[in-house]
């Protein structure tokens, strides 16, 4: 009976030590490769940032350009301008991803106006600044592309087993990776369908 409970007592202890052999493996495989993809994805989100940098150092030349010719919705030339400062600020990719959208909105109305009206067209100065934001918006969409499949394989993995186990508040009470999961930048839905109506002052 002694030999057979010293038996028993061994195969649990060595059950209990695969098993805590298995977690601990478990966890520090999923939490380095967890850290390996948050630092993948703070690289793409510094791409996408140097990118939007690009189109933000247009905005001041832009808005001034068209000044000259544009007596119109003033309001937004100036809330572009506020939101350039904003971002360049901002803390955290949600408020920049948050604030990135609301530009694209306000510049969409300028890039709509640009392409309805001959006499912006007509201005060597517009139209070069305007060539610059397309190509710029073209590298954008690239480092977005690459920015959220990185995000897409960080998300996932902190979200299926067994890695949502440690780091959910529902384990044990704790949540020892205490990672966060990204925002994806998204393409704001809301660009302008409709040219505002705008009355075009030619001052030169």
């Amino acid at each position: 009976m002694v030999r057979k409970a010293v038996f028993i007592g061994i195969g649990v202890a060595a059950i209990i030590a695969i098993i805590v052999g298995v977690l601990y493996s478990t966890y520090f495989s999923g939490f380095n490769s967890a850290q390996s993809k948050d630092e993948n994805v703070k690289k793409l989100g510094a791409d996408v940032d140097a990118q939007l940098q690009r189109r933000y150092d247009l905005i001041p030349n832009l808005v001034a350009s068209v000044k000259g010719y544009m007596q119109f919705e003033q309001e937004t030339l100036t809330e572009i301008t506020r939101l350039r400062s904003q971002w360049q600020t901002a803390q955290g990719t949600g408020e920049k991803v948050e604030l990135s959208n609301q530009i694209e909105e306000a510049l969409s109305k300028i890039i709509l106006t640009y392409e309805a009206y001959p006499e912006l067209k007509s201005d060597s100065v517009v139209t070069r600044l305007m060539d610059e934001l397309a190509g710029t918006e073209n590298r954008i969409a690239v480092a977005r592309t690459y920015y959220n499949d990185g995000v897409r394989d960080f998300n996932t993995h902190l979200r299926t087993f067994p890695n949502n186990l440690f780091n959910e508040s529902g384990f044990l009470g704790a949540k020892p990776w205490g990672l966060d999961q990204y925002p994806q930048y998204e393409a704001t839905a809301s660009a302008q369908t409709t040219v505002p109506q705008v009355n075009l002052t030619n001052t030169s």
